[in-house]
């Protein structure tokens, strides 16, 4: 008991005192659970029980038990259910709490459901699991880093998301825009006859429109004359608020309204059909207005850029053949943390793609502002260099729409751009998720993810910060021009973390990527020791035709990532790996793993076990042989 007293006891505390909440050990105050537990001992039927940690959070019951013997977290029965017999309740964490959870539920009026928490190991190895208890059902959950998922503010989500079944707010929001985006690709496509990049087009046109104070849908009347074409009108529209806000420079107006100028003499657009009662181009403006025009305000992520995936899915081409993967909302999120993006940064995307990490660095850095900081940020702190077209053209739609107050994205190729006048502009950080699969033959070496990363690398001043995802393959470098490319990135900046994520991060794309995070312009130190990290479990599961989702404990797993790097928790070798890195290495937490557990009493008879049930095989079997030492006679 002193172990457990000493070590996960004071753990387990620790994480629910993080939560903010009033905790009791060893009983309750609450005199209805008080009178429960009189007869709920875990060791003689009919004694008191004194469970380990008891809490409300939000409503919710919270049971915790704790046990130092991380493999006396839980125990099941033969039939595969938490066995909840004597003593497996008394010796095992998981059970314990099960036992505490449902005495109470079945024995008390106001608490008809509870969470119960086995904690097991210390504060470098453990495994904590979580169970929902009610009347009619004892629920295993996922395991969990820590309990961030049960704070008050985060438990009615998690309730609904791992013991419902419901999809996470993120991803019901995410619904809700795709199927705006669904809905107008059949109307654009049915009553617009466009093609998957144009109907992108045609949707940041009308949004910009919608923005001018003085332009009125109601002054599209389908008028097919000259001049009065409602694609004429849009256009106006956008040209007079571009120039008027002063949020672009002059010559990149033309550019953008360059984009915009098809809609002016598209016949099918501008034609008024019997179906609709007006135009295809007013009746989208219409819906656009109503559906999306404030919500794409409101949001921390990228709608633009989700109706653009939409849009050529639908269209028969993913983006891939131009190397185009939309980065999830929840990794480009991560990645702003990883480099602890600020109100005082200057960030740049070089490959900013719509917008999406652009998009998020903004609200982190906003959630820091006070009211009077808010236009310094939007109008001199973001910056995005994109050479497609139709994607510039999404990003700068964009970034207007979210009030950047100016427009800091240029056209430009990372290859070709002046990184010293990029640089001078005061760029600490750097968010990038490069094309893929670019390289695919020698000539084009230089379109290789690791040369992405080379190249941003440039555009930071000393001791700011990169942090980029890419495949897998990007940090094994096996090629001679890859180990180059490493070897000159370590001789002037510094490797800090490398993140294996989940494989299915990108569903559907065929890619298994990293996150890789650099101090740029300091030197690698060949004695540092660099953070291999295996977060493939990030709560995120693919559920079948819906894609991937969050389980519910997404929250707790990023959260436990972020503080195991700042050094704040302690994780085992499986988790994190720290070691020196070379160029010739493979950059991946799967080479530099070792297992650090020390094997217990019961490891050592399940091997003997397995040995000598396998020499027995072996030996009926009329191989002997096999065991026999130099200098053995023979026996068999």
């Amino acid at each position: 008991m002193k172990n457990e007293r000493s070590g996960i006891d004071q753990y387990v505390r620790k994480l629910i005192e993080s939560l903010g909440v009033e905790y009791e050990e060893q009983g309750s105050t609450n005199v209805e659970i008080k009178e429960a537990l009189r007869t709920a001992s875990k060791r003689i039927m009919g004694n008191v029980g004194k469970p380990e940690f008891l809490f409300f959070s939000n409503g919710y019951l919270v049971v915790v038990e704790d046990k130092a013997d991380i493999n006396k977290n839980v125990s099941y029965d033969s039939e595969g259910a938490i066995d909840l017999t004597r003593p497996t309740i008394a010796e095992y964490a998981v059970n314990g709490a099960v036992h505490y959870a449902k005495h109470i539920v079945d024995n008390t009026n106001t608490v008809k459901q509870a969470f119960a928490i086995g904690a097991s190991g210390d504060s470098h190895s453990n495994e904590i699991k979580v169970v929902y208890v009610n009347s009619k059902e004892i629920k295993e959950l996922r395991e969990v880093n820590n309990l961030e998922d049960l704070h008050p503010d985060n438990i009615e989500e998690f309730y609904k998301v791992t013991v419902l079944g419901e999809l996470p707010k993120e991803e019901r929001e995410l619904r809700e825009v795709n199927a705006i985006a669904s809905e107008l690709h059949e109307d654009l496509r049915n009553h617009g006859s466009l093609e998957g990049e144009k109907k992108a087009t045609v949707v940041s046109a009308i949004l910009l429109a919608l923005e001018e104070p003085t332009f009125n849908l109601d002054s599209l009347q389908s008028v097919t004359r000259e001049r009065g074409h409602d694609g004429d009108l849009i256009f106006n529209a956008v040209q007079v608020y571009l120039n008027n806000s002063g949020i672009i420079p002059y010559a990149k107006v033309g550019e953008l309204l360059d984009q915009f100028n098809f809609i002016r003499t598209d016949i099918t657009l501008n034609r008024s059909k019997d179906i609709l009662g007006m135009s295809p181009i007013k009746y989208f403006a219409l819906k656009l207005r109503e559906k999306l025009h404030t919500k794409i305000k409101h949001t921390d992520f990228d709608i633009l850029g989700n109706f653009y995936g939409e849009f050529v899915k639908y269209g028969g081409n993913d983006g891939n053949s131009l190397g185009i993967v939309l980065t999830p909302r929840h990794i480009t999120n991560l990645m702003c943390d990883l480099i602890e993006v600020n109100k005082h940064d200057v960030v740049l995307d070089p490959a900013c793609g719509t917008g999406a990490f652009l998009i998020s660095a903004m609200n982190k850095m906003l959630e820091q502002c006070e009211p009077d900081e808010v236009d310094r940020v939007k109008q001199h702190q973001l910056y995005g260099i994109e050479l497609q077209q139709k994607l510039f053209t999404i990003a700068t739609t964009n970034m207007i729409l979210r009030g950047d107050g100016k427009s800091n994205l240029r056209r430009d190729d990372l290859f070709h751009v002046d990184k010293e006048e990029i640089k001078k502009e005061g760029v600490t950080k750097v968010l990038i998720n490069p094309p893929y699969s670019q390289a695919k033959t020698q000539n084009l070496h230089y379109l290789a993810e690791i040369n992405f990363i080379k190249e941003s690398l440039e555009m930071i001043n000393v001791g700011g910060k990169l942090s980029a995802i890419v495949p897998q393959s990007t940090m094994v470098g096996k090629t001679k021009e890859d180990k180059e490319k490493k070897k000159l990135i370590l001789k002037n900046h510094t490797l800090e973390t490398v993140i294996s994520l989940n494989k299915d991060t990108f569903y559907g794309i065929g890619t298994n990527p990293c996150i890789v995070v650099f101090t740029a312009g300091i030197p690698h130190n060949e004695k540092k020791r660099v953070n291999f990290v295996d977060f493939s479990d990030d709560g995120y599961v693919v559920r079948k035709h819906v894609g991937l989702v969050g389980d519910g404990t997404e929250k707790s797993k990023k959260e436990f990532l972020l503080d195991v790097l700042k050094g704040y928790q302690d994780a085992d070798t499986n988790f994190i790996v720290q070691s020196t890195a070379s160029a010739e290495d493979e950059w991946l937490h799967s080479f530099y793993y070792f297992n650090d557990t020390p094997p217990t009493k019961d490891d050592f008879k399940l091997t003997m076990a397995n040995y000598l049930t396998y020499q027995f095989d072996m030996r009926s079997h009329g191989k002997g042989h096999l065991f026999k030492r130099i200098g053995d006679k023979e026996n068999d």
